[in-house]
């Protein structure tokens, strides 16, 4: 699946036809079911909607299941915690803010100095990969438990702390407990406050872990429209809402990914290349199955995705779409 992402990404370099119809085209398909299990698309530059279009069976009432793309909307709400001062620092370590959970562990123990910024980043050190089905703490052995956090602090550590990229979506779901516990509110209850109501997000919808708190790591439903609100909340530096110097650390690259092209921000994907000689960069929220927010600052571009590929490389065609068509067609229009 990375050799595939890879390619995708690869498609940068590619020549591809000059057609101001191209994403017209791609929306026509859209709603002719052409894409597997690729469910919805929304574009828009510098504001101006390009394209809305949805497959045979779904419409913009239609609230999917955006998987680890919710991991990129915790970032924001953690963000929101150091706006309101209830956070001081990403620097902060997780065993002082939630102390009861490290309690079985000795006092040198190295997982008591894991901090915010590490779970934000991957790289908490953990031996905890959710890319390798025999790791330890992959997160479908997680799920199977009924303490996600009992799960998570069970965990050896595998790297020095703060040193090496894994993805891990226990360490995520963890930031869930600690924007419960800062905040005094629910996850829901906070991103409605902070976020998704000021927004006009409506009706949005979070899983619950066994122990009844929020699922902050993946399956949060959402509409494609929301998703495309916060691309261009991202785009437009905050709009208001969330602090511009919080997003551009958020989007700014803190890790390499191992053995990938991609970098790292706080829990926002990142990348860059050329496109016909000029200098492109994505910043992406990435949820399996092909859901996808794309913001290109440099084409002031914004491109929403909806799917049910799960497990499936062609949750990677929006990518395609996006890096092979849509952003060529646009920069020969410039």
């Amino acid at each position: 699946m990375r050799n595939f992402v890879t390619a995708a990404v690869m498609a940068f370099g590619l020549a591809a036809a000059a057609r101001a119809d191209v994403v017209d085209d791609i929306a026509a398909r859209m709603r002719a079911g052409d894409y597997k299990g690729i469910t919805g698309m929304m574009v828009s530059q510098d504001g101006m909607l390009h394209a809305e279009a949805y497959a045979p069976g779904y419409g913009a009432d239609k609230r999917h299941d955006i998987r680890s793309a919710t991991k990129s909307i915790t970032a924001l709400l953690v963000g929101e915690l150091i706006e309101d001062g209830s956070l001081k620092s990403v620097k902060t370590k997780l065993s002082k803010i939630l102390p009861d959970d490290f309690n079985h562990m000795p006092k040198e123990d190295p997982r008591r100095d894991i901090t915010v910024e590490d779970a934000l980043t991957m790289r908490t050190g953990l031996a905890c990969n959710d890319w390798i089905p025999a790791s330890v703490g992959q997160e479908d052995k997680m799920y199977k438990t009924r303490d996600w956090g009992a799960f998570l602090w069970a965990l050896p550590m595998a790297y020095e702390r703060g040193e090496h990229f894994s993805y891990c979506t226990g360490g995520v779901v963890f930031l869930g407990r600690v924007i419960e516990k800062l905040s005094g509110k629910s996850v829901p209850a906070y991103a409605e406050e902070r976020l998704f109501g000021p927004m006009g997000i409506e009706g949005a919808k979070w899983e619950k872990t066994p122990k009844g708190h929020t699922d902050t790591g993946g399956h949060l439903r959402l509409t494609l429209t929301d998703l495309h609100r916060l691309g261009q909340l991202v785009q437009h530096g905050g709009e208001g809402l969330v602090d511009p110097k919080w997003l551009k650390e958020a989007t700014s690259e803190k890790t390499q990914v191992y053995e990938r092209n991609e970098r790292y921000g706080y829990l926002w994907w990142l990348n860059s290349g050329i496109v016909k000689e000029q200098p492109i960069s994505l910043v992406y929220a990435h949820g399996n199955g092909g859901n996808f927010i794309f913001v290109v600052p440099e084409l002031k571009l914004v491109a929403a995705f909806t799917g049910k590929n799960y497990g499936d490389r062609a949750q990677f065609i929006p990518m395609q779409l996006l890096t092979r068509e849509i952003i060529p067609s646009l920069i020969e229009e410039k």
